[in-house]
């Protein structure tokens, strides 16, 4: 057997042990880091060789979780885990449940059209490039698609380190979160998801808007979600109200509000609204 392969079998043979998979499993990361600043990358197929028992750090700087490297039924389907219960991750930690489980087998990146996804977030109708693509002759199973809601589209942003592209199109540039705020020092504009929490006021049923603040971890900028329909406004804000210790994330068309560092964005359904629980 040669070195290689014998590196691969024992990393496998040890994550068998210890990282069990499961559909709807938590705490899984395509990416790491090797220095508790964060300046040094590891991608998880990059460190299938590395030491078993190397402690790697959560892609999220507030959270001190050491990832170890496992995967995935004897796959090349690697990822990271935070395996140890000392040093688990923080309350609400995006790269902590399930919420960056992204299985690019799953997906066809190739038909991926970044504003066209959101677009068809914001509305009822589907975009003609966001087509199906044909199930496979004789198969019965639908051939791989590429990611439309916002669950997909939020998953695919976490799992990769923001400087990353799919399809073409640069991670950072599609989400608004602690990892990416240095690329919009001006604001939030245009077609973004972003990664919000509550900070203050939530609501005024007045208006029917509803108040969030991202990212999470400098509440730099506020952003308004304006609704028109009433019935729409109940239920979202009623979610969000249920939820307010939670991760929220909001696919909008921004545009300033006219008020400094603060943005807008109409909500036309709960297509445009996802929870991240644990």
């Amino acid at each position: 057997m040669s070195k290689r392969l014998f590196s691969i079998w024992r990393q496998q043979k040890y994550c068998h042990k210890i990282c069990f998979y499961k559909l709807g499993g938590k705490d899984m990361a395509k990416y790491a880091y090797r220095d508790k600043d964060r300046k040094n990358i590891i991608y998880s197929d990059e460190a299938i060789e590395e030491d078993r028992d190397t402690a790697f750090f959560c892609p999220n700087h507030m959270c001190n979780a050491k990832l170890y490297i496992c995967a995935v039924d004897g796959s090349k389907s690697a990822y990271f885990r935070a395996t140890k219960p000392d040093f688990k991750h923080i309350k609400n930690c995006p790269f902590g449940n399930s919420s960056t489980e992204f299985d690019s087998n799953k997906y066809e990146e190739s038909q991926f059209v970044y504003e066209d996804a959101i677009n068809n977030l914001l509305c009822n109708t589907k975009p003609s490039s966001q087509k199906n693509i044909p199930s496979a002759h004789g198969t019965g199973e639908p051939s791989a698609h590429p990611p439309r809601t916002l669950r997909q589209i939020y998953s695919l942003c976490k799992s990769f380190f923001v400087g990353n592209t799919y399809a073409g199109k640069e991670i950072g540039s599609m989400i608004l979160d602690d990892r990416s705020e240095y690329r919009y020092p001006k604001g939030c504009f245009g077609n973004k998801i972003i990664e919000a929490t509550v900070d203050g006021k939530l609501y005024d049923d007045n208006k029917k808007e509803v108040y969030l603040v991202s990212p999470i971890k400098s509440k730099k900028y506020a952003f308004i979600l304006s609704f028109s329909d009433k019935d729409n406004y109940k239920k979202i804000r009623s979610e969000i109200y249920d939820n307010r210790d939670k991760i929220i994330v909001i696919a909008g068309k921004w545009e300033s509000s006219g008020e400094y560092n603060k943005f807008t964005s109409k909500v036309y359904g709960k297509k445009q609204v996802a929870i991240i629980k644990k």
